[in-house]
C-alpha cells in the first residue's frame, strides 16, 4: 500500500462529506444524486404515476378536498394545470412523460439514450470486454450519470431552477434505434420545448467506424426565459470497475483537463477537499479510467469551457470494513458555463471522445491529448514516445504474440545501449585487474587494519594506472531513463490488455499462479511467478557482477546492498503488470549473456597489458600524474597565486608612490 492510498484512507470520510455537500446545493448546477421532483409527490403523497392513472388526484395547495373533488374533470384538471404552473412556470408540462431509451449502435459501441433528460445512459464498447468477459462499460445506466444543462427561470415561480435531467425530451425520429456502419454519419435529436419557439435541443451525430461522437446544444428565446444570459452544463459519472483489481484500477484512475494548453492531472489517489475551479480557458475534460476515457472536448477553432469546474471522488464502498468492495470506482463531475444569447446561430457544439487510451488513436486529435497516456516524467516520456511506442507498435505490425513482442523488444533495447554496457564492463574489468597486482594486495595486507590510508593507497595506484573508480558509473546511469520509461509502458498500455502469454491471462496485470487467501503487507494476497523469475534472475546477475566487482574491503557491508534490493523489487512488483516483469526478467538474462560474452572476447591480461603501456605514459608526463580532481585543484591554486601576486605588486606599487621620504634622526 503506498503512501498516497494511506492518506485516500484518512481523507476519504472529509471527502464524501464535501462531495455530499458542495452538489446538494440550490444552485444553478445539477447535484449528484438527484431527489426525486416535486410533481413525482405530490402535497398529499400521491405520485404523479398515480395521478394520471387516475387513483387519487393530487389537491393544488390552498384548496380544500372537499371543494377539489366537488369540481368537474375539467376544473380538476385546469386547477391541476395552474397548481404545476405555480410550481414549474413555463416549463411545467415538461415534468411529466414517459422515459424511453432509444438505441444507437455503431461498430464501435452501444449507447442508450433517454428521452427523459436527452441524456446518454449506458455507452458500451463493443470491442472491449471487462475482466468478468462483459461487454465493457464507458459509463453505466444510472440516473445521474450523463449531462445536462441547468439555468434560473425568470419568472416568479416555487422551483425557478430547472435541470434538463428532470423534462422529458421528444425525439424527432419515429424510429427507436439507430444504426450506423463503416464511413457513414448519422444523427438523432430530442427536444425539450415550451413552445414552437421556446425550446433546448440536443443533436447527437454519430460516425461508424470512430469512437467519437458529437452533441450539438441548441436554443431558442431561452435567453427571454432564463434570469441570467448564460447556462450552466453538468456533466456526471460514474467509473465502472473493469479491470481485475479495484485498488489498481482505483490508482490510475482520474480526472484530465487542458487548461491554456496545458494538461492537468487532479490525481488518481489523492482527493481533493473541494472543486478544482480553473484560471484560464479549457478545452477538454475527460473521465480517465485505468485504460479507457471519456473526454468531452470544444469545437477546434478556440472554443473554451468558461468557468471550469472539476471534482472526482472515491465511493462509499458497500461494504465498510472493505475500501475496494463494489462495482464503481469513482465518482466524476465536471462543470462550466456556456451563453445564451450569443451562443452562433442559437448552438453548441461538442465532441466527445470513449474509447481506448491508445497512443495512436489519441495522438489524431491532437491537443495533448496523448498526455492522458502516462508515459513517464521529465525526459522518460521522449524515450517512450519515440523509442518504446514506435518499436513497439513495429512489431505489433507483423507478430501476434505479445509476449514474443517484449521479448524482441527487449533484444533491441539492449542491442542498442550494448556500447554503454561494454563501456562499464572495460571499467570494471580494469579496477579488477588493478586489485590482483601484487602491488595492490600488498597494501591490503600492509593496512587491513586502516581502510582509510587502504582506500588512499589504492587511489594513488589507480591514477598510476590511469584507472578511475567512476569511470563506469556514467554509462550505468544512463542506461537507467530506459528501465525507468518502461516501468510505466508497460502497466499503461492497452495493447498488453487481456492479452495471454505462457501461464499470464492477461500482460497488463500481475499473474497469479497462487491466491493465499491472506495478505502480506507490501506484498499482497498472491504470488506472482513472473515476479519470482524476474527476482531470481536479479539475484544472478548480482552474483555474476559481484564476482567481476574489485574487492571492497574498506566497506564489506555494501557489498550485501545488491541482495537487498531484489526483495523490495519482489514485493514492489508482485501485483504490478506481468508484461512489466517478463521485460525486466528477459532484461537481466540478456545482460548476463552480454557479459559473458564480453567476458570471453576481453582478456584481462591484455587488458592488464594495456595499462601498463598507459602508466608508462603517465609517468612521461608529470601533469598526467595527479588525478582528475588534483590536476583541477592544482589549477585552481596557480589562479589564487597569481590573484595574490597582483594584488601584492598593486600594493607594492601605491606605497612607493604615495609614501613620503624623512630624514632619520640623529643620535646625540
Amino acid at each position: 500500500m503506498d503512501r498516497n492510498t494511506i492518506i485516500g484512507l484518512i481523507l476519504i470520510a472529509g471527502i464524501v462529506l464535501t462531495w455530499t455537500f458542495f452538489f446538494s446545493s440550490d444552485g444553478e448546477q445539477k447535484p449528484l444524486p438527484q431527489p426525486k421532483s416535486p410533481t413525482e409527490t405530490s402535497a398529499t403523497g400521491a405520485s404523479s404515476a398515480d395521478t394520471a392513472a387516475g387513483t387519487v388526484a393530487a389537491v393544488p395547495m390552498g384548496m380544500d378536498t372537499a371543494a377539489f373533488n366537488a369540481l368537474s374533470d375539467s376544473a380538476k384538471d385546469a386547477a391541476i394545470a395552474t397548481e404545476k404552473s405555480r410550481e414549474h412556470g413555463v416549463f411545467a408540462n415538461l415534468y411529466e412523460g414517459e422515459d424511453k431509451v432509444f438505441e444507437v449502435e455503431t461498430d464501435k459501441y452501444k449507447i442508450g439514450i433517454h428521452t427523459k433528460g436527452g441524456r446518454i445512459g449506458a455507452l458500451q464498447l463493443k470491442e472491449f470486454q471487462t475482466a468478468d468477459s462483459m461487454i465493457l462499460p464507458i459509463q453505466t445506466d444510472r440516473e445521474f450519470n450523463g449531462l445536462s444543462v441547468n439555468f434560473m427561470q425568470a419568472a416568479n415561480v416555487k422551483y425557478p431552477n430547472v435541470s434538463t435531467s428532470d423534462l422529458y425530451f421528444t425525439p424527432t425520429s419515429t424510429t427507436t434505434k439507430l444504426v450506423v456502419t463503416g464511413d457513414s454519419k448519422d444523427s438523432i435529436s430530442f427536444r425539450a420545448a415550451v413552445d414552437e419557439t421556446h425550446f433546448i435541443e440536443y443533436v447527437y451525430v454519430f460516425k461508424g467506424n470512430a469512437y467519437d461522437y458529437g452533441l450539438r446544444i441548441k436554443q431558442s428565446g431561452m435567453e427571454t426565459i432564463a434570469q441570467k444570459k448564460q447556462m450552466s452544463v453538468n456533466w456526471q459519472a460514474e467509473i465502472p470497475k473493469t479491470e481485475k483489481t479495484m485498488e489498481l484500477m482505483r490508482e490510475k484512475t482520474s480526472l484530465f483537463y487542458r487548461e491554456s494548453g496545458s494538461v492537468e492531472d487532479l490525481g488518481a489517489t489523492s482527493q481533493p477537499e473541494a472543486p478544482v475551479e480553473a484560471e484560464n480557458r479549457v478545452d477538454w475534460i475527460a473521465f480517465h479510467s485505468q485504460f479507457f476515457t471519456h473526454t468531452l472536448m470544444t469545437e477546434k477553432d478556440g472554443g473554451s469551457l468558461d468557468n471550469a469546474k472539476v471534482f472526482h471522488a472515491n465511493p462509499i464502498p458497500p461494504d465498510p470494513a472493505n475500501e475496494n468492495s463494489g462495482d464503481v470506482v469513482k465518482l466524476m463531475n465536471a462543470q462550466f458555463d456556456i451563453p445564451i444569447a450569443t451562443i452562433p446561430n442559437g448552438s453548441v457544439n461538442f465532441q466527445f471522445y470513449a474509447g481506448p487510451l491508445d497512443f495512436k488513436i489519441l495522438k489524431t486529435y491532437d491537443r495533448d491529448m496523448i498526455k492522458q497516456i502516462a508515459l513517464g516524467w521529465g525526459p522518460l516520456q521522449y524515450v517512450n514516445r519515440w523509442l518504446t511506442i514506435p518499436i513497439f507498435n513495429f512489431l505489433e505490425g507483423f507478430i501476434g504474440s505479445y509476449g514474443l513482442i517484449i521479448l524482441l523488444l527487449g533484444l533491441i533495447i539492449k542491442t542498442l545501449i550494448y556500447p554503454l554496457t561494454y563501456r562499464t564492463y572495460i571499467s570494471t574489468a580494469k579496477m579488477r585487474v588493478v586489485n590482483n597486482t601484487p602491488e595492490v594486495k600488498e597494501l591490503d595486507l600492509k593496512f587491513k587494519d586502516d581502510p582509510t590510508k587502504l582506500q588512499q593507497a589504492k587511489m594513488a595506484i589507480y591514477r598510476k594506472y590511469g584507472v578511475s573508480m567512476f569511470g563506469g558509473c556514467w554509462p550505468m546511469l544512463v542506461q537507467y531513463p530506459f528501465l525507468i520509461a518502461l516501468f510505466f509502458f508497460f502497466p499503461n498500455a492497452i495493447e498488453l490488455r487481456q492479452q495471454s502469454f505462457l501461464w499470464a491471462p492477461d500482460l497488463s496485470t500481475y499473474d497469479s499462479i497462487w491466491d493465499l487467501g491472506f495478505n502480506i503487507p507490501m506484498y499482497g494476497d498472491h504470488v506472482s511467478l513472473f515476479t519470482l523469475l524476474m527476482t531470481a534472475s536479479i539475484f544472478g546477475y548480482t552474483i555474476i557482477n559481484q564476482r567481476m566487482q574489485p574487492q571492497q574491503t574498506a566497506n564489506p557491508v555494501m557489498k550485501w546492498f545488491p541482495y537487498i534490493m531484489p526483495i523490495f523489487l519482489l514485493a514492489f512488483l508482485n501485483r504490478y503488470s506481468a508484461g512489466l516483469s517478463w521485460y525486466y526478467f528477459l532484461s537481466n538474462l540478456i545482460s548476463i549473456s552480454q557479459t559473458i560474452i564480453t567476458k570471453y572476447f576481453v582478456s584481462d591480461e591484455k587488458l592488464m597489458d594495456s595499462l601498463r603501456e598507459k602508466a608508462k605514459k603517465i609517468e612521461a608526463d608529470p601533469n598526467k600524474k595527479k588525478g582528475t580532481l588534483e590536476r583541477w585543484a592544482a589549477k585552481q591554486q596557480e589562479k589564487q597565486r597569481d590573484i595574490a601576486a597582483s594584488r601584492a605588486e598593486g600594493r607594492g606599487e601605491g606605497k612607493s608612490q604615495g609614501a613620503k621620504t624623512t630624514p632619520p634622526k640623529k643620535r646625540r
